[in-house]
């Protein structure tokens, strides 16, 4: 009864490689200092959160847009990225299609009944995709790890995708359903590659926990490189902001045409600031990756953090602003908006 109400139970076996300095002796470690969250820093977080004035959520003002559906279906051949929602793409790259991060529950959460819940749905149902050829994943946080979605894809009528995650993260996948050989973990800088695309897990600063005890960092986490059509995007994860670690990245994987830069849960900065940028460091990431273009995702859809759900864009406009930024270069996407990318 215990595993049907808790699926995601199973805890990764951590085995350390001596030879690689974020291996630690108890879990993954970060490239840089990090000020990992304490259970004392999460019970004081809570009580000002019960304290403080109840946030209110334009909802309004998140713009949305109606996926064109059977054009996405349709295309093999036009590179694209289409945003579903918090951290969720759906991705066209060489002729495949990727997905990014995909959550469909209703709540970031074990449980569906309790934890931040979904305030705008996904842009589209897992049903009105094409079939997934490869999922990436970055981490084992239920705002990005959803083990209902992981499922339904490992049941999709094709067959299942192959998923490309970071080391720790398969027993959840294989919980799932997914086979064993679908399932490729990679350390930092490693890759996968499928037909025309290539996948590079890159290092982020954060960290990695799915239950209250006994798997803290025991599963490691990142951003992805992807490669294909003459194109590279890049996704940097959940991530703290350091800009050697920015400038490392940046000089490994080489030029960018799409950068995907998390904008959203950053309140309040004393508790996140390790562990996710703000619109601020969104802005100083673009300026050091220097890529084509930048668009704004992870926000918009889970009340995770503090601040209002619409106040990332209004953040990040005036630090666009600052820097004589044009806002093309760093849009901000409509959800369910497509773009379609043009090879350098």
């Amino acid at each position: 009864m215990f595993r049907k109400l808790l699926p995601h139970w199973p805890l990764p076996r951590y085995r350390a490689d001596a030879a690689r300095s974020h291996h630690g002796v108890d879990g993954y470690q970060n490239l840089y200092p990090f000020k990992q969250p304490r259970f004392a820093d999460l019970l004081r977080w809570n009580w000002q959160r019960w304290r403080m004035p109840a946030v209110a959520h334009r909802l309004q003002d998140i713009r949305r847009q109606a996926p064109d559906a059977a054009a996405l279906a349709a295309n093999r051949s036009r590179p694209s990225y289409t945003w579903i929602g918090h951290a969720s793409g759906f991705i066209q790259l060489a002729g495949l299609n990727l997905l990014l991060d995909p959550v469909w529950s209703a709540r970031a959460s074990p449980l569906q009944w309790a934890g931040p819940r979904r305030l705008l749905p996904p842009a589209l149902t897992l049903d009105e995709l094409p079939a997934i050829d490869l999922v990436m994943i970055t981490h084992n946080h239920y705002d990005h790890l959803d083990f209902h979605a992981v499922r339904q894809l490992a049941r999709q009528t094709s067959g299942a995708p192959q998923f490309v995650v970071p080391l720790g993260v398969a027993p959840t996948l294989l919980r799932a359903g997914v086979p064993a050989g679908h399932i490729h973990q990679l350390d930092w800088w490693e890759s996968f590659k499928l037909g025309g695309v290539e996948a590079v897990l890159t290092p982020a600063q954060h960290w990695s926990k799915r239950w209250v005890f006994g798997d803290r960092n025991r599963a490691l986490w990142g951003g992805f490189a992807v490669r294909g059509d003459g194109l590279q995007l890049w996704y940097p994860g959940d991530t703290g902001y350091h800009p050697e670690l920015f400038a490392l990245v940046s000089k490994r994987i080489g030029p960018l045409d799409l950068a995907l830069l998390p904008i959203g849960a950053y309140q309040p900065r004393w508790f996140l600031q390790a562990q996710h940028i703000d619109p601020a460091e969104a802005v100083q990431i673009f300026r050091i990756m220097k890529p084509r273009r930048a668009l704004a995702v992870h926000w918009g859809t889970f009340a995770l953090t503090d601040e209002a759900l619409h106040q990332p864009p209004l953040d990040l406009a005036a630090e666009l602003e600052k820097y004589g930024i044009a806002p093309a270069d760093f849009a901000v996407p409509a959800l369910g908006e497509t773009f379609w990318l043009r090879p350098r």
